[in-house]
């Protein structure tokens, strides 16, 4: 039996909260000592994480206002801006280079990723052309047409370079694709092409291949590209079975470089031990398992496909972070979502909710066969 949409939508809302409010406990105690240092003002992250929240979730709740189906009708003007802003991170005045990449746009001091953004139109557009293809099957010709802002997208990003973020959305277009029950043939084409980018890009890249064996063995190079997840396993390590108790973690004395960002679990492992680390990775599973109920009782074709490709964003993104911090999986430069700090990516995220939301509340309360059937068509 599918949970009352209603249900779910409070379910998701208090979630979403409660991360917003372990985020801010754990940045302001990754942060306060490096915000003395470097800005006199121990609340210098937290205070602009949290104004960066407040207006994502303004926006959370604007976008929750607007009915899913319109994002529909503005599918190709929002995938052409996407492309405009990232054109605009390689060439032009606003770009900004830093930590030997071109990921950003700096308007005076607002500073934008607009790769994140990507997370949420190319599933728009995507979720738009499948629902096209399934109300009147498409032809190759106009599925290849149909392809290339996609492809671009995909370029610009990787260009960046973001090989993270491409990883991500070419693993959510091949999901959508499958949950779409799509032709074989198009699945392994797109699954082919997305394995040719990814092996070049390692092979091309050396400083990616160190990457990849630092990730096979961290302790082969320890000093260099294998600190960075030694220091976490070392932090998860003190951190015992209850921790050493919120503020108290070393990981945060510049023991763990960027411990803020990408490796704020292991802050959260040290400080709350494992049974804290535990308990977060159970609410996110939920959370997660939550967020796919809603593309399980969407009403229509289009809200299947945009619920599922955003609801898989957000999961990749938690189960990628988790995993490279935990080493089971390599590092990809993914923020743990609500958590992390990284203000376009709060941002973003809790837009990406906001539509989810909407697409939630907008399921009708009906019998469960028929809430099933749009899945039960796409995946026969």
């Amino acid at each position: 039996m599918i949970l009352n949409p209603l249900s779910t939508q409070r379910r998701i809302i208090l979630l979403t909260f409660f991360f917003l409010l372990i985020g801010q406990i754990a940045l302001f105690s990754a942060t306060a000592v490096m915000g003395i240092q470097k800005h006199a003002s121990e609340f210098y992250y937290v205070m602009r994480q949290a104004s960066c929240g407040l207006i994502g979730l303004l926006l959370m709740w604007g976008t929750s206002k607007i009915p899913y189906q319109k994002w529909r009708k503005f599918s190709y003007g929002l995938v052409f801006a996407q492309i405009g802003l990232l054109v605009a991170t390689h060439v032009g005045p606003f770009r900004h280079f830093a930590y030997g990449a071109t990921r950003w746009l700096k308007l005076g001091p607002i500073l934008f990723q607009p790769s994140e953004l990507a997370k949420i139109t190319v599933c728009i557009f995507f979720a738009s052309l499948l629902a096209r293809h399934r109300e009147s099957s498409l032809p190759l010709k106009k599925w290849l047409t149909n392809s290339v802002p996609i492809l671009l997208t995909l370029l610009l990003i990787f260009k960046q370079p973001d090989l993270g973020t491409t990883t991500l959305l070419t693993i959510v277009l091949i999901g959508m694709l499958f949950i779409a029950g799509v032709r074989l043939s198009y699945l392994i084409s797109f699954l082919g092409l997305g394995s040719l980018g990814f092996v070049f890009s390692i092979v091309h890249y050396g400083w990616r291949r160190k990457r990849l064996f630092a990730y096979l063995n961290p302790w082969a190079d320890p000093q260099g590209t294998g600190f960075q997840t030694i220091q976490s396993f070392l932090s998860f390590h003190s951190g015992q079975l209850f921790g050493t108790g919120l503020g108290n973690g070393n990981s945060k004395l510049f023991f763990l470089p960027e411990v803020h960002t990408d490796f704020i679990f292991a802050l959260i492992g040290e400080e709350t031990g494992f049974l804290g680390a535990i308990a977060l990775i159970i609410f996110f599973t939920y959370f997660s398992y939550l967020l796919f109920k809603v593309a399980f009782s969407a009403k229509d074709a289009f809200g299947c496909y945009l619920s599922f490709g955003l609801s898989l964003s957000m999961a990749l993104q938690i189960v990628v972070n988790l995993g490279g911090v935990t080493g089971l999986l390599p590092v990809k430069g993914l923020p743990l979502p609500f958590i992390s700090w990284g203000r376009s990516s709060l941002i973003v995220n809790l837009i990406l909710m906001g539509i989810l939301l909407n697409i939630s509340q907008s399921s009708s309360i009906i019998s469960s066969d028929t809430k099933n059937e749009p899945i039960n068509e796409l995946t026969h």
